[in-house]
């Protein structure tokens, strides 16, 4: 069944992603400043939409409204499966960058994309490499720059929360970022536990923004319970399965 439903979906999605240089990107290329970063958001949007559409996914969104205005947003986020970027810029319609290992440099149109949203590059295999990804975000924050992250570091292989390290907090803290968290379930059925034809419903729910511009020692101290808190009330207050 899953092969089936994968197969299928790709032969939509694939023509979507392998033409995108064509409509998005050449357009981008006669553009400037924010003209272009309109343009490239616009065809994120429906490249997001279009994966959880063939897939069978319908994301349900709520929160909009906590979004705050410009930028040094640190979206902070649990992580279910490869579709919750595709939901993020999809029906979420938010746009971040997201730090990813630096292997995707060398696929084709993928990197392309991974450049549109100014991603951070990491080496996951050296320690001083994830040091200088952090102080990179960081200044990415600080120059205006939105940032996904998920603190759980991987994707939970259950769908249920995994452990959120607090380590992942300082990128945030240190460019006095205001952080959204951001609740995700659900999405596993569409993609890694694929089942049935049936549609799947997953979530995205987008939470109160917490400014760590003002915070002192204590709240510093109490961010993580703050951030991690928030998901996961919220995550238990969703519908659904993971």
């Amino acid at each position: 069944m899953k092969p089936i439903r994968i197969a299928f979906a790709a032969l939509f999605i694939l023509p979507i992603l392998i033409l995108s240089p064509l409509y998005a990107f050449l357009p981008a290329a006669l553009m400037g400043g924010e003209r272009k970063v309109r343009h490239l958001r616009r065809c994120g949007h429906f490249i997001g939409n279009s994966i959880c559409f063939f897939l069978g996914v319908r994301v349900h969104v709520d929160g909009e409204e906590n979004n705050p205005e410009g930028g040094n947003i640190c979206y902070m986020s649990n992580h279910q499966s490869m579709l919750d970027i595709a939901a993020f810029v999809g029906a979420a319609n938010l746009w971040a960058s997201v730090i990813v290992k630096a292997e995707l440099k060398k696929v084709p149109i993928v990197n392309m994309w991974c450049n549109a949203i100014e991603c951070v590059y990491i080496e996951r295999k050296s320690p001083h490499d994830a040091i200088k990804a952090i102080f990179r975000g960081v200044e990415k924050l600080k120059s205006g720059g939105n940032m996904l992250i998920y603190p759980e570091g991987t994707r939970s292989k259950t769908g249920e929360l995994g452990e959120m390290k607090s380590g992942s907090l300082k990128l945030a803290t240190r460019a006095k970022a205001t952080i959204v968290p951001i609740t995700v379930k659900g999405m596993r059925p569409g993609l890694e536990n694929i089942r049935n034809f049936r549609i799947v419903d997953a979530y995205v729910s987008i939470g109160e923004p917490i400014p760590t511009a003002g915070l002192d020692d204590e709240g510093l101290k109490a961010l993580d319970q703050v951030v991690y808190g928030a998901i996961a009330k919220r995550y238990a207050e969703l519908p659904g399965r993971s």
